[in-house]
């Protein structure tokens, strides 16, 4: 995985207790500030422990590697940054599976690992990710954020109310960009290196998370705060988020259909540290195409959907396509219903799954305008209420999708 003189500089760094890794591709404008933040909180929080900053390149087009070097040849020679390129596809997986790799080759009592393209990043973060770990308060430290309720709404209406119904386990964050780790949890992450390569960098948070759930490690939550990325970076478009991190979920539920089978109810995670602050200020949203673009779904994808879902769901579908924006609604429990559809479907491979996959997206877009017509005409103190009532759905959805997964 690594070119022999990487390993050799590695060894090189002797005894090492605690290890920052950044996954990069393409970071250039904001790599040099994650690791200058990373290697503040390390010699400000942990001044008696042996660490390193490392950085991994999935195969950068843009000098991200030359960004480190440079901010490297000014900075001080305590902590250690070193920057190591991954030949080969560039994927970001490839670069967190390294940094595993060498974590677990230097045996490291803990890891935090930190997306490369953040830009409000605070050395607190070092702290709050790793002390859990190093405290044997946790193997696994999931982070949770400040953020708008128009932010996160694939988290917030599916991928954390699903979590929730197959693990059992409350979590605001399950596409972190950052987390902790015991030394103990390398070897297990490892073991799933087949599957993980490939995945983009939304996919490969989902996988650490859930992996974590269904391994029965000790997860708790602490809160970072606000959390924003570069916005200059190039995004996919949303049919293929969805795609991409919905596979993720739908597939992860194949390879551990033993687990959630036999699980009942939720809990919340432990908290660790500060709580998480009041919703921050919401941007605009349009509702409005949100709901064009369902209406358009319900035209163009019919006959897909059809394949997915019973024609009893399809028929609590037909209505809400003649609701005008401004009294959509898209109740929960149908929405859970749609996404047991789009499961059950996924496993039996009704269609070919990509395609699959990507029709879901105008539903989810009619669920989020509902969402936020919901929170926008309701006071923030609500909002608590209506994420449980969003994950209350799914569990009582799950049993529908126990009894019908073969």
């Amino acid at each position: 995985m690594f070119p022999a003189e990487s390993l050799a500089a590695l060894d090189a760094s002797g005894p090492v207790e605690v290890l920052i890794g950044i996954p990069a591709l393409n970071d250039a404008r904001s790599v040099a500030q994650v690791v200058a933040t990373a290697a503040t909180g390390l010699t400000k929080h942990f001044p008696g422990r042996e660490g390193i900053v490392l950085v991994l390149d999935a195969g950068s087009q843009d000098g991200t590697l030359e960004a480190v070097r440079t901010w490297r040849e000014t900075a001080p020679p305590i902590p250690v940054v070193q920057g190591i390129r991954l030949a080969g596809s560039p994927h970001r997986g490839r670069a967190l599976l390294a940094i595993l790799a060498a974590a677990r080759r230097l045996r490291v009592q803990g890891c935090a690992l930190v997306d490369a393209d953040l830009i409000g990043i605070a050395p607190e973060w070092v702290d709050r990710l790793l002390q859990p770990v190093l405290r044997n308060e946790a193997d696994y430290v999931s982070p949770a954020y400040t953020r708008a309720v128009s932010e996160g709404t694939l988290t917030t209406n599916l991928l954390a109310p699903m979590i929730q119904a197959l693990y059992g386990k409350r979590l605001q964050q399950p596409l972190g960009g950052c987390a902790g780790l015991s030394g103990e949890m390398l070897g297990r992450f490892l073991q799933a290196d087949s599957l993980v390569s490939g995945m983009s960098a939304h996919e490969v948070d989902l996988w650490l998370t859930i992996e974590a759930l269904a391994s029965g490690a000790k997860v708790v939550e602490t809160h970072l705060g606000r959390k924003l990325v570069d916005p200059a970076l190039a995004q996919p478009d949303l049919a293929t988020i969805v795609a991409q991190v919905v596979g993720v979920l739908f597939r992860l539920m194949e390879v551990y259909h033993a687990v959630w089978n036999e699980i009942r109810g939720s809990v919340r995670l432990p908290q660790v540290g500060d709580q998480a602050a009041a919703p921050a200020e919401a941007g605009e949203t349009n509702v409005e195409r949100m709901v064009r673009a369902f209406r358009l779904g319900l035209k163009d994808l019919l006959p897909v959907w059809e394949q997915v879902m019973p024609e009893e769901t399809l028929a609590r579908l037909y209505p809400l396509g003649l609701l005008a924006a401004d009294e959509f609604q898209f109740p929960t429990p149908i929405w859970a219903r749609v996404v047991s559809g789009f499961a059950l479907a996924y496993h039996e491979r009704r269609l070919p799954r990509d395609h699959l996959l990507r029709a879901l997206t105008p539903l989810y877009l009619g669920r989020v305008a509902a969402f936020l017509r919901e929170t926008q005409e309701s006071p923030p103190s609500r909002l608590p209420d209506i994420l449980e009532a969003i994950g209350r759905a799914f569990e009582a959805e799950k049993e529908f999708l126990r009894a019908r997964w073969r």
